[in-house]
């Protein structure tokens, strides 16, 4: 038993003397425009350090080594533009992020001879582009002519990812797919999208529909309307739901006005 304590103890000691990455902390989500810090917290146990190397789907874009100077060196990459002054061997500053930033971020660290040790960690972080407004809802007056049913169209603001859209009426969710209909996003300058999804609605009685778009995990929007006698009677204000993530910084809440839209002719089709 005493020779197994001894040789269970001393491999604790190796392990304890390995470099080994702690933790590598990448955002999920940055908005565009904004910074982005990465950070590999690593444990060089008994090893001496020899270089941190940052890379973005395999591309190296920053290094430390600190037997160099200066230690740390910034690579041109498309979309990584590093903040040299808010960096160093366990932390990187991106600033600004662009949707061209997006990617898969590795952490390497290596260690001196004679270990040449050497660990590695990874995450992945999507840059996203709110809209500016709410999503719409409009009607489709050629749709409409028909007069058995209303049909309204729901159309996101431009943003990237494209918004993925959703439509409740009195409170409840549409999952009918005879209800829905959807169509391709649109695409705008800048790799831009915008969104729409169609709601036919039966005629004939007062309902509250309401459209939610939705770009990021922690971001959605909604708009809301009273549909009555086979027209849009009312429409209510937008509210910018945010649910707290570490991820993605708060937005806070923002009430976008939708004009009122009182006669069912005045409408103007979305898409057609």
């Amino acid at each position: 038993m005493f020779v197994l304590y001894v040789i269970f103890s001393l491999l604790l000691i190796k392990e304890s003397l390995l470099l080994r990455i702690v933790q590598v902390t990448v955002p999920s989500y940055r908005i565009r425009g904004q910074p982005a810090q990465l950070e590999c917290d690593y444990e060089l146990g008994g090893d001496t350090l020899y270089s941190v190397k940052w890379y973005r789907d395999n591309e190296e874009f920053y290094r430390y080594m600190p037997k160099y100077d200066p230690p740390k060196h910034a690579y041109k990459l498309e979309g990584v533009k590093v903040e040299l002054s808010k960096s160093d061997d366990r932390r990187v500053m991106l600033h600004p992020v662009t949707l061209k930033s997006s990617g898969q971020y590795r952490c390497e660290v290596s260690a001196e001879a004679p270990s040449f040790a050497s660990a590695a960690g990874e995450g992945k972080m999507e840059v996203i582009y709110l809209p500016r407004e709410g999503p719409r809802i409009t009607g489709n007056e050629q749709e409409n002519r028909r007069g058995d049913s209303l049909f309204l169209n729901c159309t996101s603001g431009r943003s990237y990812p494209a918004a993925i859209l959703s439509w409740d009426i009195d409170g409840e969710k549409v999952i009918d797919s005879e209800l829905l209909v959807e169509y391709p996003p649109m695409q705008h300058s800048h790799g831009l999208l915008s969104s729409a999804l169609g709601l036919r609605v039966p005629s004939g009685r007062t309902m509250q529909v309401r459209c939610t778009a939705r770009v990021a995990p922690a971001w959605r929007e909604g708009s809301e309307a009273i549909v009555g006698n086979s027209q849009l009677a009312d429409s209510k204000e937008a509210m910018l739901l945010v649910r707290s993530s570490s991820a993605v910084p708060k937005i806070g809440i923002m009430l976008l006005t939708l004009s009122l839209l009182q006669h069912f002719h005045s409408l103007t089709p979305t898409i057609t």
